[in-house]
């Protein structure tokens, strides 16, 4: 599969909204909001999601796109 269509597919999928709670279980269960990850084997868990970001066309290139669209998102009340 060529990039164009890896990015194109990754994000078909994940856009649904079955799609988004998918994406939001695995990166919870691949520790990608833990701060506290310890073994290579956790270490190892993480990237791969992060692989997953990084296949849905989220890179250095536009990460202030991907950063600001983080202050968005309601945390409730604010600080």
């Amino acid at each position: 599969m060529g990039i164009d269509n890896q990015i194109t597919s990754y994000r078909q999928c994940f856009t649904t909204g079955a799609g988004r709670r998918v994406l939001a279980h695995l990166l919870i269960e691949a520790g990608y909001f833990d701060c506290d990850l310890k073994t290579t084997e956790e270490l190892a868990v993480l990237n791969f999601a992060k692989r997953i970001i990084k296949n849905m066309g989220i890179t250095l290139q536009n990460v202030e796109e991907f950063t600001g669209k983080l202050f968005e998102i309601s945390i409730g009340k604010e600080m």
